[in-house]
């Protein structure tokens, strides 16, 4: 129970940054393959993955702080 309370929010928010970037096209206007599900996954990761590691810091910070107050 104790580590989906840390898990969850950032699992929330890389899910939330894979949807809306799946809204917004990767692949350049002219048409040259790259608009795919798959290569804008794969484009997405370089935001997804680091808003997943920021969010999970701020957990572990606000879950630490949680277990100290009380």
């Amino acid at each position: 129970m104790k580590f989906l309370e840390i898990i969850m929010p950032p699992v929330v928010v890389y899910l939330v940054i894979c949807f809306i970037g799946l809204l917004i096209p990767a692949g350049s206007p002219e048409g040259s393959g790259y608009n795919t599900v798959g290569w804008t996954l794969l484009v997405v990761q370089v935001y997804a993955v680091p808003g997943f590691l920021i969010a999970l810091m701020v957990s572990l910070f606000a879950n630490r702080k949680k277990k100290i107050a009380g």
